[in-house]
């Protein structure tokens, strides 16, 4: 376990990047777990996810993509261990699924469980270590709503809890947040069995995050992206999906980044991913590529991603892992 004093231990809790040649620390706010993508699906095509369709996990990007899933319902989990390089024991649980009321109504839901590894803090009251499990979670409820044919909306509510250790007075922290999203879907009149969406995202609208005598903003963002469905016959398909988010806050680390991946199928069955995410590390977002492979049979849904990055990046070879079922 490590040893860190008390008056930094909330900045141990923010991402590092690689500042010209020195790893310098960038506090970008509370609860940057949220910033992970959750999933293996979108993980594997570069984290783009505004305009995805068919995924169990919608809750927690654009909760109007359900609107177009052609599944009932469904609910994937995943595991996601974070900076394996590091031993760190970093890792990342979620839950997600929805259900389609009918054509035009869905209630979906998620949660997400942050597990950081165990920890010895320096109390500078009495000069001894004590050892604190921080742990952090995100409870999301939303609905999503066709509003007239192809455009659909949706709202998600979240409840986000924060314990970094009861340590020097501390105590656990809650927040809470909203996201709103949309969709456009249309079909192409020159391809049969083709389509194309376009969305947009606003996440992580909320109260801020108090730890002690300071309150942290929750990580904002606004995304536009869009998606192309080519299915050429039952035994393949095609889709290809792009991102641009701009962080908001906090203002210290406003920044651009773009996401985009495709996925091939292949007899309905096996999925093949690849994607890119560009981001701007001075502000805390490291660039990286991923690939991610599936196998989907009689509902169940077995999904693999596998994350590339330099050396110097913390998320290098971080991998996640989903099993979901659709009905």
């Amino acid at each position: 376990m490590k040893k860190i004093v008390l008056s930094i231990l909330i900045l141990t809790f923010t991402w590092y990047v690689k500042a010209q040649d020195d790893l310098a620390p960038i506090n970008t706010g509370a609860v940057n777990f949220l910033t992970i993508t959750p999933d293996a699906r979108s993980a594997g095509m570069g984290g783009a996810s505004v305009a995805l369709p068919g995924n169990n996990n919608a809750v927690f990007y654009n909760g109007a993509t359900s609107i177009i899933s052609l599944e009932n319902g469904g609910i994937t989990y995943t595991f996601a261990p974070i900076m394996r390089d590091y031993d760190s024991e970093h890792s990342l649980n979620s839950f997600g699924g929805f259900y389609k009321v009918n054509q035009r109504n869905v209630i979906l839901g998620g949660f997400r469980y942050y597990n950081y590894p165990s920890l010895d803090v320096l109390n500078s009251n009495n000069g001894k270590y004590e050892s604190i499990s921080p742990k952090e979670w995100v409870i999301d409820l939303g609905y999503a709503r066709e509003i007239i044919p192809n455009l659909a909306v949706s709202a998600t509510a979240k409840l986000i809890h924060s314990d970094m250790g009861r340590f020097g007075g501390a105590k656990s922290a809650n927040a809470f947040a909203v996201d709103f999203g949309a969709i456009y879907r249309r079909s192409f009149k020159f391809l049969d069995d083709a389509s194309w969406t376009a969305g947009v995202q606003f996440s992580n609208l909320g109260s801020k995050v108090k730890y002690l005598n300071t309150k942290e903003s929750l990580p904002a963002f606004v995304k536009a992206g869009g998606s192309v469905d080519l299915s050429f016959n039952q035994n393949h398909r095609l889709i290809v999906a792009a991102d641009l988010g701009y962080r908001m806050i906090p203002s210290d680390v406003r920044s651009l980044g773009v996401s985009a991946g495709a996925e091939y199928t292949l007899v309905e069955h096996f999925k093949f991913r690849g994607g890119y995410h560009y981001g701007d590390k001075k502000k805390g977002d490291a660039s990286y590529a991923t690939a991610g492979l599936g196998v989907h049979y009689l509902g169940g849904k077995v999904d693999f991603s596998w994350l590339f990055a330099e050396k110097n990046i913390p998320m290098r070879n971080s991998y996640w892992l989903s099993l979901g079922y659709t009905f």
